[in-house]
C-alpha cells in the first residue's frame, strides 16, 4: 500500500487509487523528473506573479496549456516546496489534483495553478540592500538550472520539454523586473512588467530578476542591465559582444533570439554566467577592467546555439550543452582575439581535464561524457566539470581529424537540424558517423573513461612561457616582467606555481605586486589559496574579506577547500567565516560549502 497525503479531498480518492496501482514514483524518459511528457506535455505557460520583498515570497498563478498524447492520463508536474492553493481549468472550474508529485486530472487542455513560493526556494536568492552595489534597495534573482525551476514554478522540469511563455510580474515601487525574454529598456508607464518568450525553451532557462537596474546599449541588438553604479563599467567591459555575435553567426548560422542582453548581478550570484535566453545573467567578477575574462561572455553567447537551441534531453547528456558550448566559445574567441588567445584557452581546457582525471583516476566513471545516472543521484551531483573540458576536447579532436572544411558544416547542420529540440548522445553518434566517418572512436570518447590517446593537442606558446616563469621564480626567485600581463596571464602563472613553493617566495611576490590586496577577484581566487597552503597567517583578513564579498561558487570553493586542508587555525577560520557569510550566499553555493566543511 502506498502512502498518500491525508489532506486530499474526497474527489481525489479515485486518482489516489490509480496512483497506488501504477506506482507513485513512475517516471518518463527523464530519471530526474516526475513528469510524464510522453503522456501529456506542456506547450505554453502564462505566468502572473507578485513579488513580496517583505515576506520574501512569490504569489500568483501559472496557466499551462498542454497537448494530450494519452487522453486518459493526468498532467504530472514537478514541484519542490510550493504551496498549491488551488487548481482549476483556465475557465475557473475546479480540477481534481493531488500533490507530491502534482497530478492534475484534466478536463480541458489548459489548467490554472494558484500557488505560493516560500522564501527558502532553492532557485531564489533574496538579496538584502547591503548585498547590492547601491545599498538602498533589495534584489531578487533566480537560478533554475539544473532542476531548480520546480521550486518557483510548477512545471515539467526536464530539459526535454520546451514551451513558450508570457508573464506579468508585479513589483513594488520603482523596481525593475527582467526575465529570460525580450525585456524593456525603460520602466513601463503603468508599472506592470510584461514579458513574452515566443521561442519554446526548457524549464531550466526560466529566469527572473527584480531590483534597481539601469540599461545601457552595447550595440544595435545587445545591451547590459546592471545597478546604476555598475552599468557603465559593465558596458565598457562588454564592447566586443557584437563582434562575438557576428563571429558565431559566420560559423554556426543566424542568431535566432532577436536581442542578446546581459544582466550583471551582485557578487552572491553563484555562477560565472547563466545563459538565460535574451538575458544572460553574469557575475560582477567578470568585470576585471582589462576585458581579459570576456571569454565567459562568449561561452554564454555560444549557448544560444548549443544548449538553448539544441538541448540535452536529460542531464546525463550535459556534455551536449556544456562541452559543445566550450568548444564554440573557443572558436568565437579565436575569431575575435586571435589564435594565440585561443591556444591559451585550449591550454587551460587541457589543464582542467587533466586535473580532474588526476584526482578521480583515468578509470573513474565520472570521467565519462555520457552518463546513465538514475533518480537516486541528484542532478547537482552529476559531474559536469568533465562535460565542459573533455566535451570540448572531443569536438576539437573531431575538428583536427576531419578538418574544419568538413567539421564546421557538420556542427552548423547539427544546430539547424535540431533547432528548438532535445537531443541525446545516440543521435550525435549516428549523425557524426554518417556525415564524418569512423576515423575517431566516438563511442570510446563518449562512453569510455579518461582521455583517449588520439586527443587533439592543447599546446600554447604563451602558456609554456608563463609556466617557465613560474618554475624559475619558485626555484630561484627570478621575477618575470609583468608590465603587459593581463588577468589571464596572471592566472596561468599562479596556477603553474609548484605546490611546495615557499612562503618566503610568496611574500616576495606579494611585496612587489600586492596580490593580497588585489581588487581582481579572478587573481585572488588563485592567489589566496596559495597563501593558506603555505600557512601565511597574515593573509587571514584578506581571506575573510574575499569570502565575504564573493559568492560565486567556482571562486569560493578552492579557498574553502584550502582552508579545510590547512591547520586547525585555518579550519576554524573557514567555519566562523561561513557562519557570517552564509546568509549572503545563494543556496547552491551554501550547499557546496556545507559539504566541504563536512569533509564530503
Amino acid at each position: 500500500m502506498c502512502r498518500m497525503q491525508l489532506r486530499w479531498t474526497v474527489a481525489a480518492i479515485g486518482i489516489a487509487f490509480a496512483s497506488c496501482k501504477a506506482g507513485t514514483r513512475e517516471r518518463g524518459p527523464d530519471p530526474h523528473s516526475e513528469s510524464r511528457p510522453d503522456q501529456v506535455s506542456v506547450r505554453h505557460l502564462v505566468l502572473d506573479l507578485a513579488v513580496d520583498f517583505a515576506a520574501q515570497q512569490l504569489r500568483g498563478t501559472a496557466d499551462l496549456t498542454v497537448v494530450r498524447h494519452d487522453p486518459k492520463a493526468p498532467l504530472v508536474l514537478d514541484t519542490a516546496g510550493l504551496t498549491i492553493n488551488a487548481v482549476t481549468d483556465c475557465g475557473g472550474a475546479p480540477a481534481r489534483y493531488q500533490t507530491k508529485p502534482l497530478r492534475i486530472e484534466l478536463a480541458s487542455t489548459c489548467v490554472r495553478i494558484a500557488y505560493t513560493v516560500p522564501p527558502d526556494a532553492s532557485a531564489l536568492l533574496w538579496v538584502e540592500p547591503e548585498g547590492t552595489a547601491g545599498g538602498k534597495l533589495p534584489m531578487l534573482f533566480t537560478q533554475s538550472q539544473a532542476t531548480h525551476a520546480r521550486s518557483w514554478i510548477p512545471l515539467q522540469d526536464s530539459p526535454s520539454v520546451r514551451f513558450s511563455y508570457d508573464a506579468t510580474i508585479h513589483v513594488p515601487g520603482k523596481m525593475w523586473a527582467l526575465m529570460s525574454a525580450v525585456n524593456p529598456q525603460a520602466p513601463p508607464a503603468d508599472g506592470v512588467w510584461r514579458f513574452q518568450q515566443s521561442n519554446p525553451i526548457p524549464s531550466y532557462l526560466m529566469a527572473l530578476a527584480v531590483g534597481d537596474f539601469a540599461f545601457k546599449p552595447t550595440g544595435p541588438r545587445s545591451g547590459v542591465y546592471a545597478e546604476p553604479s555598475v552599468v557603465d563599467a559593465a558596458a565598457n567591459e562588454f564592447v566586443e559582444i557584437e563582434a562575438m555575435m557576428t563571429a558565431a553567426e559566420q560559423l554556426y548560422g543566424p542568431y535566432r533570439w532577436g536581442r542578446y542582453d546581459m544582466l550583471v548581478l551582485p557578487p552572491s550570484f553563484p555562477f560565472g554566467g547563466m545563459e538565460n535566453p535574451n538575458l544572460t545573467f553574469l557575475t560582477p567578477t567578470v568585470i576585471s577592467g582589462d576585458r581579459a575574462l570576456v571569454s565567459l561572455i562568449a561561452h554564454e553567447l555560444a549557448h544560444s546555439w548549443s544548449g538553448n537551441l539544441a538541448t540535452n534531453s536529460t542531464w546525463n547528456d550535459v556534455w551536449l550543452n556544456e562541452g559543445m558550448t566550450t568548444y564554440v566559445e573557443n572558436r568565437i574567441m579565436e575569431q575575435v582575439r586571435g589564435v594565440e588567445y585561443s591556444d591559451l584557452q585550449w591550454y587551460l581546457t587541457g589543464t582542467a581535464i587533466n586535473a580532474v582525471i588526476d584526482e578521480a583516476s583515468p578509470l573513474s566513471p565520472r570521467t565519462r561524457l555520457a552518463h546513465a545516472y538514475g533518480s537516486d543521484v541528484p542532478v547537482d551531483e552529476i559531474p559536469d566539470d568533465v562535460a565542459y573540458d573533455k566535451g570540448a576536447l572531443f569536438l576539437r579532436t573531431l575538428e583536427r581529424a576531419y578538418g574544419r572544411d568538413r567539421f564546421d558544416p557538420f556542427l552548423r547542420g547539427w544546430f539547424d537540424r535540431h533547432a528548438f529540440q532535445a537531443v541525446d548522445t545516440r543521435q550525435f553518434i549516428a549523425e557524426a558517423t554518417a556525415q564524418l566517418g569512423t576515423k575517431v572512436d566516438l563511442a570510446g570518447w563518449l562512453y569510455g573513461t579518461g582521455v583517449p590517446a588520439d586527443a587533439a593537442p592543447t599546446l600554447s606558446a604563451r602558456a609554456t612561457a608563463l609556466d617557465t616563469f613560474a618554475k624559475e621564480f619558485a626555484a630561484h626567485g627570478r621575477e618575470p616582467d609583468v608590465t603587459r600581463w593581463t588577468t589571464l596571464d596572471w592566472t596561468v602563472f599562479l596556477r603553474a606555481l609548484p605546490d611546495d613553493i615557499s612562503a618566503d617566495r610568496l611574500r616576495a611576490l606579494d611585496a612587489r605586486h600586492d596580490l593580497t590586496g588585489t581588487a581582481n577577484d579572478e587573481i585572488a581566487m588563485y592567489w589566496l589559496p596559495r597563501l593558506v597552503a603555505a600557512d601565511v597567517q597574515t593573509a587571514a583578513p584578506a581571506v575573510q574579506a574575499y569570502l565575504g564579498k564573493v559568492g560565486r561558487r567556482r571562486m569560493v570553493k578552492p579557498l574553502f577547500e584550502a582552508l579545510m586542508a590547512g591547520g586547525e587555525t585555518w579550519r576554524g577560520l573557514a567555519r566562523t567565516t561561513f557562519e557570517q557569510v552564509a546568509p549572503r550566499y545563494h543556496p547552491i553555493t551554501r550547499d557546496t560549502v556545507t559539504k566541504i566543511l563536512a569533509g564530503k
